[in-house]
């Protein structure tokens, strides 16, 4: 599907200056990466200012809360309304020795919040229960069966953690066998608030909370603080209480949060900035083992426990959300969702170990499946693919990898999509959004025909009567047909800016790397690369689905200025073959584009700057793009090292090719 590619606004000149003039005076986050010369630090200065500018940053104190963002900014979890009530009852039932059980869903969001909740309770050597139901035979959410285990067994408080807030029947039947039914939840709240002990969510239309987008885990962290400020101390001799233990948590606290899609804005940033930081010396056996077994890290800790590893690559949010938190996804989704809860509750390395290389078996197997039925699920989207939705049902498909799938199919096509697994009776599955659609809207609209449904403007999970899917299609296409207009449906890729030679540098890298931690809100830049010659073009991979190419840079600039309103811009898309380009008139003394010389890339034969990318899932490309090409890309600025050479490279998200072509 052709992309539109629209290169951010230029920032004014005078909120240029502005912006320019905090980081000046602002000692952090210190000085800017390398280079020398004036001219080279005023472009850096610049196109810092210009990706600020796009994130909606000109004041200086969103400037530096954004730039160097403090733990000790964290709002205070006695901000919930219920959070004082909670934290009391529980130090009650800790007192008493009244039995607690930890009930959670079964995704990554879930496991690590349970996590938190489950290291909290042996930190202060409380002996607590936990519980997750199976994805097969009890779905999501919370279920009376379960409760009745629960009950059974003795528990007098049950905290949730991810789920909850919808589970009016649950909280019901706590009241009537004398369970305290403490509720920690991010979930939309859809009909009638459950009459719980404590209802701890930001969601809540009757708390107070300032911050509406933290995560389940994120909650849970809260709740784990609150329950840690309140009598740990007089509990635990003093020897053993340590100040500020919780911050051992974050790193579970970043994994939930980044897998659970939330905006790395505001309080998420900084409990994912700082967790980032605690992952790195993590003092959990199990993740350590987890993170060995799926290469982040090689071998022992230099020096004592929670020190830096050996060979460890760079912790940033793609190892968060695509290496480990698949991996922890993997077991509820094939198996059941307590292997990887007890892995991150492991404390003897053996074990660890084990259990690790279990997770890793069982999220290979997923891997596999997840091809499988994308292949058979884009043969029924080719019969769809004139709808604003997509819905899928498939016989015989894994429950437990619909959001995967889903997920995939609506990054690929640019569709909300559904895919549900049926039986002969019921329709289970899960729902993913693209663009601005708000799938959880649409799924409310429809839910005469649903029998459950919930989640989150991205993502959500539903079931239905196998015979009520029709019905529920037609509906839900109403529904996208007056809220998503055609328009909607062309994947845009928003740019910071558009680069030159001198700027595709080592020290550009430097400079986006003090805007991570990269996600929702924030995500990865991304720019425009114009007037490129592919001068090397080959497949990579173990199955030659990634395109690695070499470019030569050419000296002349990729259009004319574009000056005046909107309407100029968006003829300018046409001009440009799909970009629009925003008004660009260079500013005296403030150059966007760099001053780097040619000796800070590699040099072809003819000595020209050369510069190679790597563009992923990619072997179409191959079959057009051809040596001698003029192309225009669109690429992040990645850092390459090989052999102790530092390099910049290009990860590819787009290329046009031009009309011209040179021989080489």
């Amino acid at each position: 599907m052709a992309k539109i590619w629209k290169v951010k606004d230029r920032v004014p000149d005078e909120v240029a200056d502005k912006i320019i003039s905090e980081i000046s005076s602002n000692p952090h986050p210190g000085p800017l990466p390398g280079g020398e010369g004036e001219k080279h630090q005023e472009g850096n200065t610049a196109l810092l200012a210009q990706m600020l500018f796009n994130r909606g940053l000109v004041e200086a104190n969103q400037i530096a809360e954004f730039l160097e963002p403090k733990y000790e900014n964290l709002h205070s979890p006695f901000l919930f309304k219920d959070m004082e009530k909670a934290v009391e009852r529980i130090w009650q039932a800790i007192k008493q020795n009244e039995k607690i059980c930890i009930y959670g869903d079964y995704d990554a969001d879930a496991i690590t919040a349970n996590a938190v909740l489950g290291q909290t309770f042996k930190y202060l050597g409380v002996e607590v229960s936990s519980y997750i139901p199976d994805r097969f035979t009890e779905g999501y959410g919370v279920n009376l069966e379960a409760l009745q285990k629960i009950k059974d067994q003795g528990a007098k408080v049950i905290i949730t953690v991810d789920c909850g807030t919808n589970s009016v029947d649950a909280a019901d039947f706590c009241v009537q066998n004398g369970i305290d039914f403490i509720i920690t939840d991010h979930h939309e709240i859809i009909g009638e608030l459950p009459k719980a002990y404590a209802l701890i969510n930001p969601k809540n239309p009757n708390d107070s909370y300032p911050y509406h987008e933290i995560t389940g885990v994120g909650v849970a962290f809260k709740l784990a603080c609150g329950i840690l400020s309140k009598n740990a101390k007089c509990r635990m001799q003093n020897a053993e209480f340590i100040e500020g233990w919780e911050k051992w948590l974050l790193d579970l606290v970043a994994i939930g949060t980044v897998a659970d899609c939330h905006s790395l804005m505001g309080e998420n940033r900084i409990l994912v900035k700082y967790g980032l930081k605690v992952l790195a010396k993590t003092k959990w056996i199990g993740l350590r083992a987890l993170m060995q077994s799926s290469g982040l890290i090689e071998g022992s800790p230099l020096g004592e426990r929670g020190a830096l590893y050996r060979g460890a690559k760079v912790l940033d949010t793609y190892s968060l959300g695509f290496v480990i938190a698949p991996r922890l996804n993997a077991a509820g989704r094939l198996e059941h969702a307590g292997i990887a809860l007890d892995l991150l509750l492991e404390t003897d390395s053996g074990l660890a170990k084990e259990k690790a290389q279990n997770l890793e078996a069982i999220n290979t197997r997923r891997q596999s499946l997840t091809a499988s039925i994308m292949s058979e699920a884009k043969e029924k989207v080719l019969l769809l693919k004139e709808r604003k939705v997509l819905a899928l049902v498939g016989e015989g498909w894994p429950k437990g990898i619909m959001g995967l799938v889903a997920g995939k199919l609506a990054e690929e096509f640019y569709k909300p999509t559904i895919v549900l697994e049926r039986t002969e009776e019921l329709c289970t599955g899960s729902a993913r959004t693209a663009g601005e659609f708000d799938i959880l809207e649409a799924l409310k609209f429809s839910s005469e025909h649903l029998s459950k449904f919930g989640g989150h403007k991205q993502a959500a999970g539903l079931s239905l009567k196998a015979d009520q899917f029709e019905l529920f299609y037609q509906k839900l296409l109403i529904y996208a047909d007056s809220s998503i207009s055609e328009k909607e449906l062309q994947k845009v890729l928003e740019l910071e800016a558009e680069l030159d030679s001198g700027q595709c540098s080592v020290d550009s890298v430097q400079l986006i790397r003090l805007l991570e931690p990269f996600g929702v809100d924030n995500q990865a830049p991304k720019f425009l690369i114009p007037n490129l010659m592919a001068s090397s073009v080959r497949l990579v991979g173990k199955q030659g689905q990634h395109l690695q190419i070499k470019f030569t840079f050419f000296p002349r600039r990729h259009s004319e200025a574009i000056i005046g309103d909107s309407s100029a811009a968006e003829e300018s898309q046409t001009r440009n073959g799909g970009i629009l380009h925003p008004s660009d008139v260079p500013r005296s003394g403030i150059p966007l584009r760099g001053t780097l010389g040619v000796q800070d890339g590699a040099l072809s034969r003819r000595g020209d700057l050369e510069i190679s990318g790597i563009m992923f899932n990619a072997p179409d490309f191959a079959k057009t793009l051809k040596i001698g090409d003029t192309v225009d890309v669109v690429a992040e600025l990645i850092e390459d090292n090989w052999n102790g050479r530092q390099d910049v490279k290009l990860r590819i998200a787009d290329i046009r090719i031009k009309d011209t072509r040179i021989q080489v």
